[in-house]
C-alpha cells in the first residue's frame, strides 16, 4: 500500500504487505497439509481394505465348509456302495467267518480266462452247523441268474482232496485249467459291476 509522508514523498506500507504474503503462505501450508492427511488416510483405509480382503479370501465361510463336507461324504458313500448297489452281494459276516469266504457258487460255465456261476445258498442253523443249498446239475439256469467270476495272474486256486474215511479233507494247490463245470467254488474276493473279482478259489 502506498502513502505520502510529511514531506510529501509516497513510501510502501511493508508491513502490511508482508502480513499479507504470511497470510497467503499460511492457507497455503494448511491447505497442503489437508490434501496430504487426505491421502495417507486414503492410502490406509485402502491398504486396511486390501489386507482385510485378503484375510477374508483365506477363510473358508460356513456354507462352504458344510458343501466340502457333503462332497466328500458324498464320495465315500459312492465308494462304499460300490460292492453292495449291485444285484450280487458277498455273504454276511458271520456267514463269511463260518465257511471262510466271501461268496460260495456252482460252476456253470467255463470260459478261456473266466468262468461263470450259479450262487449257492448257505445258513447257519440253531446248532451252529450250516445248511447248503444249489441248483441241480440239470436245472436251466436262465443267464440272468449267472454270475462272473474274472481273476486275475496272482489268484490263488486250491483243490479239496478227500481222505478215503470221507472225514480227511485237505486243500492242495492247483490251477484254473483243474476247475471243471458243476463244482463247487468257495471264494474270497468283491463284487465290481455284478462281477465277482476272486483272489482265492477253493473248489471240489
Amino acid at each position: 500500500m502506498i502513502q505520502a509522508d510529511y514531506n510529501g514523498y509516497y513510501f510502501y506500507d511493508d508491513k502490511q504487505e508482508v502480513l499479507m504474503k504470511l497470510k497467503k503462505l499460511m492457507i497455503l501450508f494448511g491447505t497442503v497439509c489437508i490434501l496430504n492427511t487426505m491421502a495417507v488416510g486414503c492410502g490406509s483405509a485402502t491398504e486396511s481394505a486390501v489386507k482385510t480382503e485378503e484375510a477374508r479370501s483365506g477363510e473358508i465361510l460356513p456354507e462352504e465348509e458344510t458343501d466340502t463336507s457333503s462332497k466328500d461324504n458324498d464320495k465315500g458313500t459312492a465308494e462304499s456302495q460300490e460292492n453292495t448297489s449291485g444285484k450280487w452281494q458277498v455273504l454276511e459276516p458271520d456267514i463269511a467267518a463260518a465257511v471262510d469266504a466271501d461268496f460260495l457258487g456252482k460252476v456253470w460255465k467255463m470260459e478261456e480266462d473266466s468262468f461263470f456261476i450259479v450262487e449257492k445258498g448257505v445258513k447257519i442253523l440253531e446248532d451252529g452247523s450250516l445248511s447248503y443249498s444249489s441248483p441241480s446239475s440239470n436245472a436251466d439256469i436262465p443267464d440272468s441268474r449267472l454270475i462272473h467270476v474274472i481273476f486275475e495272474e496272482d489268484t490263488s486256486f486250491y483243490i479239496r482232496n478227500i481222505g478215503g474215511d470221507g472225514e480227511n479233507q485237505e486243500y492242495e494247490e492247483a490251477g484254473f485249467q483243474d476247475l471243471k463245470e458243476h463244482m463247487s467254488v468257495e471264494m474270497k474276493g468283491s463284487f465290481v459291476n455284478d462281477e465277482f473279482h476272486a483272489t482265492e478259489i477253493r473248489f471240489f
